[in-house]
């Protein structure tokens, strides 16, 4: 089975991408001039978020490509984000950029998203123009999640297959982490070794952050095989970096790269 969009000549750009498997993948897009902005939304977030919404303003107001979209399990799209995994958020970042963008893309990832973002950027080095990392959390299934756990939650969660979290944001809601969302996240760790991405990188960070370090940027940075990274830190920012003051911030900062990548 293929891939199959439905546009529907919805002029709002709302569809879904349905993938070889039968799952779909719901998306916002806006059609306009290249290069065109991507985002990657967070673990347990969606496409509805503000930095998703600012970015998308921007956009609009200079008839710029956009596209936001769901991972699988998260927001609108199908599945469960119980049996989602890393390795299938990131194809699912590969598909929607292959089917639904045109030319040159920057990539702007939110945590989790800035991990996708990165493995977009290794398996489409052709299309992928710039990366904007937010609160960046490559590898956290292993540096974040495994390396933090207790003996017994480690215990319990390769006995029963799946873990149960505390969550900050919804305490009504907790996370439930299912064993193979680490096991599969091993298979495409980047911090360890040279990362080889060339384009323009930039990474915010708050160093507030109680989710993912701050200086996860750093050795980020550090491994980047670019020379075109920087790097702002916000000293009383969080992980979110949601404020209004922090989206005016974002959007800057994607403005700039844009104007970087089509004058070079």
């Amino acid at each position: 089975m293929t891939d199959n969009t439905d546009n529907g000549h919805n002029p709002e750009g709302c569809g879904t991408l349905t993938r070889p498997d039968g799952a779909t993948i719901a998306y916002r897009k806006l059609e306009g001039k290249a290069p065109g902005v991507v985002f990657l939304h967070g673990y347990h977030s969606d496409m509805e978020g503000g930095k998703a919404l600012a970015l998308e303003d921007m956009c609009r107001a200079e008839g710029r490509a956009f596209l936001r979209f769901d991972y699988f399990g998260h927001g609108k799209s199908s599945g469960d984000a119980l049996y989602g995994t890393v390795g299938r958020w990131a194809a699912d970042a590969v598909a929607v950029i292959d089917r639904l963008t045109e030319g040159p893309q920057v990539l702007v990832g939110s945590s989790l998203g800035g991990w996708i973002a990165l493995l977009a950027a290794l398996e489409r080095r052709d299309r992928v123009a710039g990366l904007v990392g937010v609160a960046a959390a490559p590898d956290f299934t292993e540096d974040l999640m495994w390396q933090d756990f207790t003996f017994e939650q480690r215990r319990t969660l390769m006995e029963t297959g799946a873990l149960e979290l505390p969550n900050c944001y919804e305490p009504e809601n907790p996370w439930r982490v299912h064993r193979s969302l680490i096991e599969d996240g091993r298979n495409h760790l980047l911090l360890r070794d040279l990362i080889q991405i060339h384009c323009p990188v930039r990474l915010i960070h708050g160093q507030k952050d109680a989710d993912v370090p701050w200086r996860t940027a750093l050795q980020l940075a550090d491994c980047l095989a670019s020379e075109q990274v920087e790097m702002v830190l916000v000293k009383d920012g969080d992980h979110r970096l949601s404020r209004d003051g922090d989206l005016v911030r974002l959007t800057n900062v994607v403005a700039a790269m844009l104007e970087t990548i089509q004058e070079s």
